[in-house]
């Protein structure tokens, strides 16, 4: 089954944090989240379209988290 992003948006809701950081509302309830991404000052950002830009956004925030835990 092929999804409209918009629409498997909504399937994230409640999966590994990884998923859930592409919604809005991820923002507002887990805030053990939101104060490591103020620790860490990672660029994390609900994301409403997905392409190219924001791939290479998702691919440099991965790499950041990398570099947290592998120093």
């Amino acid at each position: 089954m092929k999804y409209i992003y918009s629409e498997k948006l909504k399937t994230y809701a409640n999966t590994l944090y990884w998923n859930e950081t592409l919604r809005e509302d991820s923002y507002k309830s887990k805030l053990d989240f939101t104060s490591m991404i103020n620790k860490y000052g990672l660029q994390f950002r609900p994301i409403k379209e997905f392409g190219a830009e924001e791939l290479e956004e998702r691919q440099r925030l991965l790499f950041d988290i990398a570099k947290i835990i592998w120093r």
